[in-house]
């Protein structure tokens, strides 16, 4: 599990919770169900007609991706990998790799290795690679903007059902027993809308975005290294390059 993420989301909740609590009137005046309706029902309703079916399915394994750590090495570790594959192949040829290769858990390694060792050509590997790339950042980049979407709708239900509860308050204002009711819709559907937005929605959208871009920084790595070996680089300018790249990269 991502503790950063479980525990940044955790204690968000945890504060609101808590000043709710020290203020001493306890949960109950935070609850209201027509708040709720409109902050809840209504982004669910705009998400759904924004997105594809396809991509609000994956709405559940992208909230899955954000609580667990990326599967992929640290850059340093993988530039040392890709190094230690490119001196046996140098050493002993590419089936020396084989089956170390079926080992590999990483997908898009195992996958770019494999095409090296059935023999495709570096003007073949590199377009296949990086097509299978940009397909991955399309993917990733919809689940980042359907969280975002989120986010900004919630902050907007909210503003709605705050001018919703007031136009109720000032129609009655006449009879006291409705003002009540009235404002809480006023004020608790932004106090909804900006907890979804900022405490879950946000960073959701976040914690997506900097995991995208560890893993297609990493394939981005694994290509450049697999092009190098298809086109028989030295040993040392394979290394050189990739420890390049990694200088490149802001930490």
């Amino acid at each position: 599990m991502d503790k950063s993420t479980a525990i940044g989301v955790a204690a968000g909740w945890s504060f609101v919770a808590l000043a709710i609590i020290l203020g001493g009137v306890g949960f109950g005046p935070y609850m209201d169900v027509p708040s709720v309706i409109i902050v809840i029902g209504g982004t669910t309703a705009v998400t759904a007609g924004q997105f594809e079916a396809a991509d609000l399915k994956r709405f559940t394994p992208a909230l899955k991706a954000a609580f667990n750590e990326v599967k992929v090495e640290p850059l340093p570790e993988l530039v040392e990998k890709i190094t230690f594959y490119a001196t046996e192949i140098k050493k002993h040829g590419v089936m020396q790799i084989e089956q170390k290769i079926l080992e590999e858990k990483n997908p898009f390694f195992k996958e770019a290795f494999q095409l090296l060792v059935d023999g495709t050509k570096p003007d073949v590997l590199v377009p296949m690679l990086e097509l299978k790339n940009e397909h991955l950042d399309n993917r990733h980049g919809k689940m980042i903007a359907l969280f975002g979407n989120i986010g900004g709708t919630a902050g907007a239900m909210g503003m709605i059902g705050t001018l919703v509860g007031l136009v109720a308050m000032l129609a009655n204002l006449s009879d006291p027993a409705a003002v009540g009711p009235a404002m809480a819709v006023a004020l608790l559907t932004t106090m909804y809308g900006a907890l979804i937005g900022t405490l879950f929605a946000g960073i959701i959208e976040s914690k997506l975005a900097q995991k995208h871009k560890v893993e297609l920084t990493a394939n981005e790595v694994v290509i450049a290294g697999t092009a190098m070996i298809a086109s028989e680089e030295s040993i040392g300018n394979i290394k050189m390059k990739l420890n390049a790249i990694l200088v490149e990269i802001p930490e």
